[in-house]
């Protein structure tokens, strides 16, 4: 099973990454959770999990998860450009 490593949480069990903030460019962005407005995820069903990370519908993805939006740029997380994105300690 794997870990999320900001919140440390078993990614297939829990309802989400627990960090709601993060930075890219210097500047604070709340991140968007499945499901959410710009999210990968549109599935109306309130059961539905990602794909990649696990994370629940309304919770946000696990860092490091492929599905996950940039709230900065609106691209995939990991191959956006925007520069210095790290994510605020969970928990």
């Amino acid at each position: 099973m794997a870990k999320c490593k900001v919140c440390g949480l078993e990614m297939l069990t829990a309802p989400g990454c627990t960090a709601k903030f993060m930075y890219a460019g210097g500047k604070r962005y709340e991140r968007i959770p499945v499901g959410g407005k710009g999210d990968f995820f549109s599935d109306t069903n309130p059961d539905t999990r990602c794909g990649d990370c696990g994370a629940k519908k309304g919770h946000y993805h696990h860092w490091g998860c492929d599905c996950e939006r940039c709230p900065a740029c609106g691209l995939q997380l990991l191959n956006c450009d925007c520069e210095n994105v790290y994510v605020e300690g969970g928990a």
